[in-house]
């Protein structure tokens, strides 16, 4: 967590509202499978290449003010390319990124591209623009691990409010914000109870969709 955290806060929050990326009256699916109402639409803020610009040098300055000290950034592609490069380039240091693969319906990230030589035995901060669930991410490390690399802790624009440090196994979470948004199992979802209709737009609800044609 952030040692002064307030600041930071204060300024991401009204960048989302000013950009209309939070939305906290639909029905999503996350990139866990869970559903809920809410979501931060990041490709909003990314139209702008200076919002990720400026929360980029605040992540790094509060990954600075947690005294953590690293030699790469690693963040999840697609979405999470943006937010790790300005990150690493406010800190910087090199990038990388890692990228989904799935094989026998199980899914990881692997570090292709010679990105796992850059990642051995050195220090790596795992940055993502939003964690939900901290299923994507969890992956990441575990990619980061496979390869021989030393995570240093994990920093993010936003967190759900899901997950802290413990959950996701490492000693330092760093976020600038946290937006409480509830998840649920899809077999215990109210809103598809409801009947309320998922949206596709966003987070995964579109394969959702298709999977149940």
């Amino acid at each position: 967590m952030l040692l002064n955290r307030q600041p930071h806060q204060a300024v991401t929050r009204q960048l989302l509202d000013d950009c209309g990326a939070l939305i906290t009256d639909g029905h999503f699916v996350y990139a866990s499978g869970e559903h809920g109402p809410g979501w931060i639409a990041k490709d909003i803020i990314n139209m702008d290449p200076t919002r990720p610009r400026d929360l980029g040098a605040m992540l790094a300055v509060a990954v600075a003010e947690a005294g953590i000290e690293a030699d790469v950034v690693c963040g999840p592609a697609i979405g999470g390319v943006i937010c790790a490069q300005y990150t690493a380039l406010a800190m910087g240091i090199e990038c990388v990124f890692a990228e989904r693969h799935r094989q026998d319906g199980q899914e990881t990230f692997l570090l292709k591209r010679r990105y796992d030589a850059a990642v051995a035995d050195r220090r790596v901060l795992v940055v993502d623009d939003v964690i939900n669930t901290g299923h994507s991410t969890g992956l990441v490390l575990d990619a980061v691990r496979a390869a021989g690399g030393e995570v240093a802790g994990v920093a993010t624009w936003i967190n759900r409010g899901n997950v802290g440090a413990r959950e996701l196994g490492v000693e330092r979470f760093i976020f600038l914000d946290e937006v409480h948004l509830p998840s649920t199992p899809a077999a215990d979802c109210g809103l598809c109870a409801r009947g309320v209709a998922v949206n596709t737009d966003y987070a995964h609800g579109a394969e959702y969709a298709a999977s149940r044609k």
